[in-house]
């Protein structure tokens, strides 16, 4: 019997990049469950793409990294796609999945991790307190980043400056979105922004952290005209 060859990490990838392109023009259709299922595919390939760099000793470590990172990415996605179809303990459960990836590969991200926060707080506010370590970890976590690898991304400052105002430190949020501004921020990327802030605020009301937000939301809200 002959032995059919397994398909190189390579191989795998190219299929999950075009099923991840499907998945997003399904999206734009509001054709959720069909995005839902090519995501959940590609994120498959992903993880035995993953699976077969880590079994070989060979495989150089910058390319596992990367395929590390693209599965954090494609778990972002889904926790995204979950977030537009209203299923939020699904979208929960995606970013918590890419936030184990972040953290397990000690990449330079914290796409996942943030909205994993942000998410499980839009569905319990009440949860706030009870994740006080885990906000301040991300604050930590990204601070050291911002410093490195991540200092001219202009969306790893407004992770910054969201994760301080959740845990209430608006002195570093503002520093945080004043470097937003300072790393090119477009007004398409405040468009991205002020959606994520306005639904915060709206879930706090009232409460000091829903006024803190909204001090933020007019301040972007006016550079937003001059960026």
């Amino acid at each position: 019997m002959t032995e059919v060859p397994q398909e190189t990490a390579e191989v795998l990838l190219d299929k999950a990049k075009r099923l991840t392109r499907q998945a997003q023009r399904k999206l734009l259709l509001e054709d959720h469950p069909g995005a839902i299922d090519d995501q959940r595919e590609a994120i498959g390939l992903v993880q035995g793409a993953l699976s077969g760099l880590e079994a070989d000793s060979s495989a150089p470590a910058d390319e596992l990294k990367e395929c590390a990172h693209r599965l954090a990415d494609y778990w972002g996605r889904l926790g995204g796609i979950y977030r537009k179809a209203d299923m939020v303990p699904d979208g929960i459960e995606a970013y918590g999945q890419g936030k184990e990836i972040e953290h397990r590969y000690q990449l330079d991200d914290s796409y996942n991790r943030t909205n994993w926060i942000v998410l499980t707080l839009l569905e319990d506010p009440g949860k706030l307190g009870a994740l006080e370590k885990e906000i301040n970890e991300a604050i930590d976590l990204i601070q050291a980043q911002v410093q490195g690898p991540r200092r001219d991304q202009w969306w790893a400052w407004a992770d910054l400056g969201l994760v301080c105002q959740l845990g209430g430190r608006p002195r570093e949020s503002g520093v945080a979105y004043e470097h937003f501004r300072q790393a090119g921020a477009r007004p398409t990327d405040y468009k991205s922004v002020l959606p994520v802030l306005e639904q915060l605020q709206a879930t706090f009301e009232p409460s000091e952290l829903a006024t803190r937000l909204g001090e933020t939301i007019r301040t972007l809200e006016a550079e937003e005209g001059g960026a």
